[in-house]
């Protein structure tokens, strides 16, 4: 359960965006007069998803505004949003274009919104559209509903159309409904829902609990208990703890379960934790335990850390360390970090300390760092050092660079720098390998370079690969090259054959060859073996052969076996047959150890069908004892494979 409840807060997060959207006009004491439908039966066929007609209501008015709004020109709206646009960065823009929203009626709302589809910004684009569909869907559903569903497939279309389900709901929840439901299962339907149950446990939690658990199961229904229990634990936290109880066990239950715990540790978390320590034992209690800490965290970190001392170890013990460490370290990763240094030595405090680092190194980097290196060495010193390198690199690659240059030389400085210069490749790779290529062998100068030029040829495998041919040194360039052409090979083996020639250093020929009959082993073995046979015998040569049979043989074991038919007795053909019997002695051991009997060189043929003959007595020991009799194998052999069984 735990693993879905991340997921399930951000949208209903975005859902509850949406919704405040839509129904933030709907506040307005003033009412706009009821409209007739003036829509063609063009427009109402515009879109099959469009909801039938529904009786319309009267807008909603108070005993004080029952007079008419005079109808307002779209020109004048239209003037109006682009006066707010002027001032977009003030905190009271969006209360602005809230009050232009109330003056848009059902003669006017086409004419804005078209108006509004040619804003260059699309943040605010998303927005008034959201906004000015919520209001019309107060008027005319159908036509809101109609028009959100004609906005190209994206977040502004789902926006749309939730805000224009949310005007619906407050005028019509019934018929809002209906169209919900009669949608096809997806995203779009299960927004809709949300929407819905949300509007309407907003005015009573408990009729929208009934109403839901009314309605036909479907998927993710158990999403829209969330609305539900966190608008009843605002107003009533024990009623909404009774009420989710009281549901099935399972997966729902569950749910409700954990949203009535961390709403209600936001109010009283004392009650709340109370409450879930006498929930029947399971991971509905355990995650609602963790939540509620995890809230309490945010009021009282130390209070929480102290109830976090008393439980007993386990699974929520030591994920609750994790949620205070977090919540505290937003706040005082000084008094945080000590806390967590505190704590019993095991997993649960190393994970705690390494989550306060990840927050001090944002707010504090110098002090972190100094930290850091003061930690004496070992596993928690290079995963603390891990963390605060690539937090560091994320804002100041420089400022990394230097503090990792000044940790003492081993294996955690060198895990640095390569965090470090790994995500500087991304963003500069020419700075990144420049840096590398000076680099001393004591920062892993090797690993730098190798790491860089492969992030460099993904990105942009051109100007990687002119960089490196124009390295004055061969030796770093044979050290360079063999990476990049590995990575072209993934895109295009037949190119980056033709770069082999550039090395010179055999090994480092041996090394970009095998990679590069891989990868073209994947696409056209057929060509890769060609290019192969090319080379003349060699360590090279055989590994090549090697590489090109473990794939080839992988996804076709008989066209790869015809092949080796056609090669000559010699030193690459034995490894290219040693690779296939390999690949193919699960399946077919028979045929791997009648050719491993044609390997040319015994020593390697012997151990080979000795590999194969014990692989065999483990699956079909009767044939591979059979065979073990009539084979060439010395009799001192045939005994230890036997006694070996």
């Amino acid at each position: 359960m735990q693993r879905f409840a991340l997921p399930i807060v951000i949208a209903i997060a975005a859902l509850l965006t949406g919704i405040f959207i839509g129904r933030y006009t709907s506040s307005s004491t003033q009412v706009v007069p009821s409209r007739q439908n003036t829509r063609t039966s063009t427009e109402t066929a515009a879109n099959s998803l469009s909801p039938a007609p529904v009786s319309r209501r009267t807008p909603r008015s108070t005993p004080d505004s029952r007079e008419a709004v005079a109808a307002v020109s779209s020109e004048d709206i239209i003037s109006k949003i682009q006066t707010a646009l002027t001032h977009s960065g003030s905190r009271h823009t969006y209360a602005t274009f809230s009050k232009i929203a109330e003056t848009v009626d059902a003669s006017n709302v086409r004419d804005v919104l078209a108006f509004v589809q040619t804003l260059r910004k699309p943040q605010e684009k998303s927005m008034l559209i959201s906004l000015f569909v919520g209001r019309w869907a107060e008027l005319d559903p159908p036509a809101a509903i109609a028009y959100a569903q004609t906005i190209p497939a994206g977040t502004s279309r789902n926006w749309a159309i939730t805000s224009a389900v949310a005007g619906w709901v407050e005028t019509d929840a019934s018929a809002a409904t209906a169209w919900a439901q009669q949608l096809p299962a997806g995203p779009a339907r299960d927004q809709a829902m949300q929407t819905i149950i949300s509007a309407l446990a907003d005015k009573d939690p408990r009729a929208a609990l009934t109403f839901m658990q009314s309605l036909p199961s479907g998927r993710n229904r158990q999403s829209l208990y969330w609305p539900i229990f966190s608008h009843w634990t605002m107003t009533d936290p024990v009623a909404a703890a009774d009420s989710a109880l009281q549901m099935p066990a399972g997966a729902s239950r569950d749910t409700a379960l954990q949203v009535v715990g961390a709403n209600w540790a936001n109010q009283d978390p004392e009650a709340a934790f109370a409450w879930a320590n006498t929930l029947p034992p399971g991971e509905g209690r355990n995650i609602t335990l963790q939540n509620i800490l995890s809230g309490w965290a945010n009021k009282d970190p130390q209070k929480a850390a102290a109830i976090i001392a008393t439980l007993p170890a386990g699974s929520v013990r030591e994920q609750s360390i994790s949620n205070v460490a977090r919540q505290w370290a937003m706040a005082d990763a000084r008094a945080a970090l000590k806390w967590t240094e505190e704590l019993p030595p095991g997993d649960a405090q190393r994970n705690a300390v390494r989550t306060v680092l990840v927050s001090w190194v944002q707010s504090e980097p110098s002090a972190a760092a100094e930290y850091v290196a003061s930690l004496p060495p070992g596993k928690a010193q290079e995963e603390a050092i891990t963390s605060v390198a690539l937090q560091l690199a994320s804002s100041d690659v420089q400022g990394a660079i230097g503090w990792a240059q000044k940790l003492p030389e081993g294996v955690a400085r060198q895990n640095a720098l390569a965090n470090i210069v790994s995500q500087w490749s991304e963003s500069d790779p020419q700075a990144a390998a420049d840096f590398a290529l000076r680099a001393s062998e004591g920062e892993g100068r090797r690993a730098l370079l190798e790491n860089v030029s492969r992030q460099w040829a993904r990105n942009d495998p051109q100007a990687a690969l002119a960089w490196a041919g124009n390295l004055p040194d061969p030796t770093t360039r044979d050290l360079v090259l063999p990476g990049l052409i590995g990575v072209l090979a993934e895109s295009d083996p037949r190119e980056a054959a033709k770069l082999v020639a550039r090395l010179s250093n055999p090994e480092a020929q041996a090394s970009a060859t095998a990679a590069i009959a891989w990868q073209w082993a994947g696409s056209d073995p057929q060509s890769a073996s060609k290019w192969l046979a090319s080379f003349p015998e060699s360590k090279g040569r055989q590994q090549a052969f090697e590489s090109l049979m473990n794939r080839w043989s992988q996804n076709d074991p008989y066209e790869a076996g015809v092949w080796l038919g056609t090669l000559p007795q010699g030193e690459s053909r034995d490894a290219a047959v040693t690779s296939f019997t390999r690949r193919i002695v699960s399946s077919d051991p028979q045929a791997a150890v009648q050719w491993a009997e044609s390997i040319g060189n015994q020593n390697l043929r012997d151990r080979q069908i000795e590999a194969i003959v014990v692989t065999w007595l483990q699956t079909d020991a009767n044939r591979a004892t059979a065979w073990l009799a009539n084979s060439s194998l010395s009799a001192e052999t045939k005994a230890r494979l036997l006694l070996a069984k």
